[in-house]
């Protein structure tokens, strides 16, 4: 039990700080090309927070975990609003304006509940996984269409910054490869002393870890008052780990799940959803107040997870 936690904090640890680089190597990217924070945030930040879910999934699914890769969507998207956003309002109240984002929040909507949809049609089979790069292909269609300001030429500039930007990348996927594959080690060991399924690791601690790099790029970005940053990472992180995690993670297997094993999971993460679009659209952002509910419907979550999750072998 002693090596499989160290194990899983050793993997965490990597993740975090192989996500932190690709970050900021993204970013340096983004900003010689004046991309707008929003845009940033839901595509270059959220596609490297969103890393860890995938190289995770893969690997869990390469080994068989299949339960290990539903839980860590799931979890991760969950514990992205519920923890993240929670902990990161709780330090600074977040203020934004619903219509930068309304098209972004009506697909996280629609793509929530889809794969709930197809696992209680049956299992996650090889077309769904088409289906959700699809949806992919199309999002980031229309993310390349918004918000374009005017670009200059920075190509002098890109250059001379070309090979920090690069060792930043470099590290950020060599840290995520490795913690990945240490992580899930750590993970399977807990998860066989502790005598719950994969499904619970993936859902809780599985997920928390892999949600790490968004929890620790929104509270720096929640402090220098770039809420663009905060609730794009959110938003895009959320749709990454569906539509990209799930959709390249079904192309190398199915997966098999029982929705009765998922249905408490799953309304949590719609409950959730809804509550982040009630909150934008009609408070017109999220308080400490509010705040302190998203943190307390996580919490609730972790509860009932373990209390229903003992037990079920997946």
């Amino acid at each position: 039990m002693g090596i499989n936690i160290i194990l899983f904090m050793v993997g965490a640890v990597l993740l975090y700080y192989g996500a932190d680089f690709l970050i900021l190597g993204s970013k340096s990217i983004a900003a010689k090309f004046k991309i707008p924070p929003i845009v940033v945030g839901i595509t270059f930040v959220a596609f490297g927070t969103s890393l860890p879910e995938m190289i995770v999934s893969i690997i869990a699914i390469l080994n068989g975990e299949s339960g290990l890769v539903i839980g860590n969507v799931v979890g991760s998207n969950i514990a992205n609003i519920g923890l993240v956003l929670g902990v990161t309002a709780i330090l600074t109240p977040i203020i934004f304006s619903f219509k930068k984002i309304s098209i972004d929040l009506y697909f996280l909507i629609f793509i929530t509940f889809l794969p709930l949809l197809f696992i209680y049609s049956g299992d996650l089979v090889l077309w769904q996984g088409i289906c959700f790069l699809l949806l992919l292909g199309s999002y980031c269609w229309h993310l390349f269409n918004k918000d374009h300001e005017n670009e200059d030429d920075h190509s002098d500039e890109i250059l001379s910054e070309g090979l920090t930007i690069s060792l930043k990348i470099i590290l950020g996927i060599v840290g995520l490869g490795l913690g990945a594959h240490v992580f899930v080690l750590g993970a399977k060991g807990i998860a066989i002393a502790l005598g719950v399924s994969s499904l619970v690791i993936g859902m809780s601690m599985v997920a928390l870890g892999t949600s790490l790099p968004e929890l620790a790029a929104s509270i720096a970005a929640a402090k220098h008052g770039e809420t663009d940053f905060v609730i794009g990472n959110i938003i895009g992180s959320n749709i990454m780990n569906i539509v990209a995690v799930l959709g390249f993670t079904l192309l190398i297997s199915p997966i098999s799940v029982e929705f009765s094993h998922v249905a408490t999971h799953g309304i949590f993460m719609l409950i959730l959803t809804l509550g982040l679009f009630f909150l934008l659209k009609f408070k017109g952002g999220v308080t400490k107040f509010s705040a302190g509910f998203l943190i307390l419907i996580y919490v609730t979550f972790l509860y009932f997870n373990f209390q229903q999750g003992v037990g079920i072998k997946i």
